[in-house]
This record gives C-alpha cells, structure tokens and sequence, in this order.
C-alpha cells in the first residue's frame, strides 16, 4: 500500500469532520448569515467528505490494510466505514434542511447527529493506528493529535470562506469570524502540544518468512547451469563483483530528506506558519479589516493542508 493515499484519505478526513464542526458550531450561535451556511454546507459535503469517502474505499478499506499486514488496531479500524458512511447521510439529511430557515431544530439534530458520527470515525481511526505511537499514556496523544488537527484544519478553512463572505456584507458582526479563528488558533496549539508529547514511535513491522539458504549442491548446480546457458545475442557481458567490493557505475540520483528535517519542515511551516497567520487575522478581524484578514487565512489554509498532509506522512512512515 502507498503511503500518499492513505496520508490523504487521513487528511481529508480531518478537513471535512472539524469543517463541519466549525460549521455547526457556528449554526448553534446562530450570528452567521444563513446564505453563508448553505454554501459551507455544500462544500463540505461535496468537496471533503465525498473525497474522503471515495479515497478510504479505494485504498485505505480494512480488508486492503489487513491484506497489507499492519499490525494495527482492527478491532477500531473495522468501524471506520460505518461511522463514516452515516456521518455522510447526516451531512446529507443537514444540507436537506437548510432549504428553509423554519426548519432549524431539524437542522440542528441532524448537523448534531452528523457531528458525533463524524468524531466516532475520527476516534476509531484514531484508535485504530494508535499502535504506531503507543508509548505515551497508551497512545492518548496521537488519538488526541487526530481531533485537534481536524479542529486545526476545518476551523481555517471555514474561518477563510467566511471572510470571503465579509466581503459582501463589510457591516456584518465580526464575532463569527472571530469564533472560527479561535477555534484554529485552539486547534493548531493543541496539535503542537500533543505532538510533542506523543513519544516514539512504537510500531513493529510484520516479520517476513525466512528463506531458507541454498545448499552446497544446489548453489553448484545453479552455478552450473548459468554457466552452460548462453548469453543472447548483443547482450554485454557481466563481471561478477567479489562480495565486499563496491560496485562501479552510475549511482541513482535523487534528493532525500531525514526524518528530522521533515519534522521541522512540519512544525514550522505546516503549524507555526499557520498559527501566526491565524494570530495576525484574528486581530485584524478585531479591526474590522476583513479583507486583509481573509488574505491571512487564505495563506493559512495552504500552509496547514502542507503541513497536515507532511504530518500524516511522517506518521504513516513506519508502515513502509
């Protein structure tokens, strides 16, 4: 299994659970402009949590990791299909009832209902590669690090379309923007914090089946019969490299990075970057300047979806 597109079916996951949060959060104030909910809505359902949802079936299913041989938490992992599948329908069953804005206690149970399914699939995800970073508290902090990224993530994106919306309705009340981008601001804290508390990684890699060594007759015969076969014709001829020597020729080019390079690159352009955009929008949000506030957050969305995507990467590392 490749790593990219389970790292971004994780990532996907997370932007369209804590959107929807934000979002709901937002509908429970009841400050924001009801246009506003409908397009986030849509968005949310159609962009985040239909993308997750086709990316988990076509490559992170749990038959697929349990072909893979991760030693993994099935017993979580087993739910995360469930749990994600009605959090869609709940999205859906949301969405149907912000046709009209009479039908709000409706919207309201069905975006709650939405909201638990969405934090159960986050939960048994969590719990389910929870034994790549167990050391701490049982893994506590890396099932943690799942919620505060989705938080971290969906608030940002959320907080940045809003202030798309600003732009149309420059008098409109600024605590909504406001809220959205504390909830970033809570959300990419709390990730440093539990990151950095997680420990270790934990993770041991399924053992492979020995192979068991030619004997001496056998390596003879091999020997023997490579010798009598002849080479076709116009290919080069080969010299075997005695064992210890190096071998001579062109060397694969390429440029890699430690693990520990990519953990800066993650802690600082994917969470510091982000955090101190969010702080700069945030006061100039208290300023009313909502277009320079919506520029801030826009380059924090680009900056935490990198950030995200590099985390849930080096995550995953141990599983190659």
């Amino acid at each position: 299994m490749l790593i990219i597109p389970f790292a971004f079916f994780l990532v996907m996951l997370e932007f369209a659970v804590g959107s929807h949060l934000a979002l709901y959060a937002l509908d429970v104030r009841n400050d924001s402009s009801f246009g506003f909910f409908r397009l986030q809505a849509l968005i949310n359902l159609v962009l985040f949590s239909l993308l997750a949802w086709g990316t988990q079936h076509g490559f992170t299913s749990t038959q697929q990791l349990k072909l893979d041989g991760f030693h993994l938490d099935f017993a979580w992992l087993s739910h995360q299909e469930f749990t994600l599948g009605w959090f869609l329908l709940f999205q859906l069953a949301y969405l149907i009832t912000m046709l009209s804005p009479a039908w709000r206690a409706a919207r309201l149970v069905a975006g709650g209902l939405a909201s638990a399914f969405g934090i159960a699939c986050l939960l048994c995800v969590g719990m389910g590669l929870r034994p790549i970073a167990s050391a701490t508290l049982g893994g506590f902090f890396t099932v943690a690090g799942f919620m505060c990224g989705a938080l971290a993530i969906g608030g940002v994106s959320t907080a940045m379309l809003l202030g798309h919306w600003y732009l149309n309705t420059p008098t409109a009340s600024g605590k909504p923007l406001e809220f959205a981008t504390l909830i970033t601001i809570a959300g990419i804290v709390l990730q440093i914090a539990f990151g950095l508390l997680s420990g270790p990684v934990t993770y041991s890699a399924p053992k492979m089946a020995a192979v068991a060594p030619a004997t001496t007759s056998q390596a003879q015969h091999s020997h023997v019969l490579a010798a009598a076969t002849p080479a076709p014709v116009g290919t080069p001829a080969v010299t075997p490299t005695p064992a210890g020597k190096p071998v001579s020729g062109p060397v694969p080019s390429g440029v890699s990075f430690s693990t520990p390079i990519l953990l800066l690159l993650e802690y600082v352009l994917g969470l510091g970057v982000p955090l101190a955009l969010s702080v700069l929008a945030l006061r100039l949000e208290r300023e009313r300047s909502f277009q320079s506030a919506t520029g801030m957050l826009y380059i924090a969305v680009v900056f935490a979806f990198f950030g995200e995507i590099l985390a849930r990467g080096l995550f995953l590392r141990p599983l190659v």
